[in-house]
Parts: C-alpha cells; sequence; structure tokens
C-alpha cells in the first residue's frame, strides 16, 4: 500500500538537552485510519507538530503526500489539516468568518458551499454567525476541527480531538471520520480514549520516550499480544490445582479455578473446552465460567511497562 507519509530517522532536541524523539521511523499508509498511542511525554505532540511544520526537526525528513516538509514546505502544509489540543481561535470573529479565512490562509479560493456543508456536518450552521467566544467549549472543538477541514485536506491530524467534549460531540467526530475515510483522507490521531483507537483505527503505533516501539495492524495485534484470562467457579473446594493440560491457579479458597489464553477465536473456545472437559473426566463441578479478553489498553499498558523495565 503506498504510503502518503514516510518518516526517516526523525529527531527533536529541545533548548536544554532534552531529546523529544530519537530517530523515528514511520510510514502511515493513503487512506487508513492510524492511531498514534503513548504515555504524556512520549513524543506524539512532537511528532504531529513536525509533520504539520510547527515544529522544526533537528534531524531526519518528513515526506507528506510526496512533498518534502523541509524543501516543498508550502505544498506539503497545504495537504495537511490538524485539530490541535489547544481550542486556540480568534474569539471575537464569527464561526463563517473564522472557518472562510482558514481556507483562504491556504491559498484556496471561496467556496461558500463547501464551507456550508462542514459546518452542517458539524452541526454549527445553526451558529455560523456566533462568535466563538459565545460557543461553549465542545463547540469551540468543534469550530477546530472545520478549520482543519476549510481547505480540503488529503491527511488529517487529530491530536486528542475529544478530550473533554460531550459524548453528543464524539459521536458525530468518529462519524465524521468515517466519512472523511471513505473519501479516501488518510487520518492519524493520538487519543487517551484507547477504546476509540481500538474501535476506530486500522493500524496501532505506540511510542514512549521519543521512539516508536510497535507498529501493527490492530487485529494482528489483537491476536499476537492479547489474552483472555479464564475464571471457573468450583462447587467444592479443591487442596491443590487439578492437571488439566497447563499452568493453572487455584484462589486461596479452593474455589476458583484460573488460567490465561493466548490467541484468538476458535484457539480460545478450544483452550475453555478442553479444561471443562479435564474437570468432567476427574470428577470435578463447576458452576460458572467467565472468560475476560485484553482490552487495547492492556496491551498498551504491558507494552510500556515492558519498555520501562
Amino acid at each position: 500500500m503506498e504510503p502518503v507519509i514516510a518518516i526517516t530517522g526523525l529527531e527533536k532536541t529541545y533548548k536544554g538537552g532534552f531529546q523529544a524523539l530519537k530517530g523515528v521511523d514511520l510510514s502511515i499508509n493513503r487512506g487508513e485510519i492510524f492511531a498514534l498511542l503513548g504515555p504524556n511525554g512520549a513524543g506524539k505532540t512532537t511528532l504531529i507538530g513536525i509533520v504539520c511544520g510547527l515544529v522544526r526537526p533537528t534531524g531526519g525528513t518528513v515526506i507528506a503526500d510526496g512533498f518534502d516538509i523541509a524543501r516543498d514546505y508550502r505544498a506539503a502544509r497545504t495537504r495537511i489539516g490538524l485539530v490541535p489540543q489547544e481550542l486556540a481561535t480568534d474569539m471575537f470573529e464569527t464561526v463563517w468568518h473564522t472557518v472562510s479565512h482558514s481556507r483562504g490562509l491556504f491559498g484556496k479560493p471561496p467556496n461558500p458551499k463547501l464551507i456550508e456543508q462542514i459546518l452542517r456536518d458539524l452541526s454549527l450552521w445553526d451558529k455560523r454567525n456566533n462568535k466563538i467566544a459565545t460557543l461553549s467549549g465542545g463547540m469551540k472543538r468543534r469550530v477546530l476541527i472545520a478549520k482543519a477541514l476549510s481547505h480540503e485536506p488529503t491527511i488529517l491530524f487529530l491530536d486528542e480531538p475529544t478530550a473533554g467534549v460531550d459524548v453528543e460531540l464524539r459521536r458525530d467526530m468518529w462519524q465524521m471520520v468515517r466519512r472523511l475515510r471513505e473519501a479516501g483522507v488518510t487520518i492519524i490521531l493520538t487519543t487517551h480514549y484507547i477504546e476509540e483507537a481500538e474501535e476506530m483505527a486500522d493500524r496501532i503505533g505506540v511510542i514512549n520516550k521519543g521512539e516508536i516501539i510497535l507498529v501493527e495492524d490492530k487485529r494482528d495485534l489483537m491476536k499476537k499480544l492479547g489474552q483472555t484470562r479464564v475464571q471457573i467457579t468450583l462447587t467444592q473446594a479443591l487442596a491443590a490445582p487439578p492437571d488439566i493440560g497447563r499452568e493453572t491457579h487455584l484462589s486461596e479458597d479452593g474455589l476458583t479455578l484460573s488460567f490465561t489464553l493466548s490467541g484468538e477465536g476458535h484457539d480460545q473456545d478450544t483452550g475453555v473446552a478442553d479444561a471443562l472437559k479435564a474437570l468432567m473426566q476427574q470428577g470435578i463441578d463447576f458452576s460458572g465460567v467467565n472468560a475476560e479478553r485484553s482490552s487495547l489498553e492492556d496491551i498498551f499498558v504491558n507494552l510500556v511497562e515492558a519498555r520501562a523495565a
């Protein structure tokens, strides 16, 4: 698949010596939703800032939609939209003027029909003549999204886009993201709501301490690193764990038997069935079975902790 963003050897050291990025290599495919995850201070915002032309790198190259962000700054920048974390915009301008003006900053001719459609999609049409200062926090966030879309970018960065917003905006935003992807726009998002990445992303990248520690297809990641913890409730207490062909743990009261399964789907179903069959063959009765699959958040936390150890 053709990469729309190609990052090679990207480095950033700030004054004072702090190295925010350490030789980052990353390719993002055209038309995908890519989730970049990492703890606070991992380098996510610095990476986005460099690609969007807001931060100057110390070393390395970034190619965005075929253009080098250093040599072909204007051409690269017009292809990128950014929804930042901060609610920074002119508070005394109207919604319509702010979004229209943002389009003009990228050298695009006026297109009232497009601006109207963007505002309608984001439930801002009724607020088009309102000044930004009079809007709620959620509505201001919608304006930032509208500004980022006004010049019709082929690449859209969403930096913590739903942090502190209402449920309605979050739902509207993800519907919009799906429509944009269907139209061919590449979406790169950072989020602390890992369930959103689990639901929306095609691929997951994890950054920690300025280094990319993993890039994986979401389904492959869940399959390779996801686990299911199985707990079987016994009807009578046991003095020791029974032999069921795998490592198990018995609770202190002897009434709960637990073990972990790797793999996905059929493999895990078979693992549970084999364990229950082994118990029945030994005459051990049970009253309940609970299987809990690892979430993407579990996998993320484990990856970061393992890297820090």
